[in-house]
């Protein structure tokens, strides 16, 4: 693993540890805390090689799916059935 990937997993670790202790404590999650576990999210697939699916009909992202191993998925617009 480079070190660059290192970094990003530490910042999402903290972020996972901050949201913890914070919900352990009774206090609200922050609006920043959110809008880092999107940049998070981002992090985690890149380094995991993870990718959603696609619609078979149109192409576009399932975007509610869950992630799956990116080798896995296939990309079904360019296929005849």
């Amino acid at each position: 693993m480079i070190e660059h990937d290192r970094k990003k997993l530490l910042k999402v670790i903290n972020l996972i540890k901050d949201i913890g202790m914070t919900t352990d404590e009774k206090c609200p999650i922050t609006y920043n805390q959110v809008c880092e576990l999107q940049d998070a999210e981002y992090v985690l697939r890149e380094i995991g090689v993870f990718a959603k699916p696609k619609c078979k009909e149109h192409g576009h992202l399932l975007y509610w799916h869950d992630y799956e191993y990116a080798e896995d998925v296939r990309d079904d617009t360019s296929e005849n059935d």
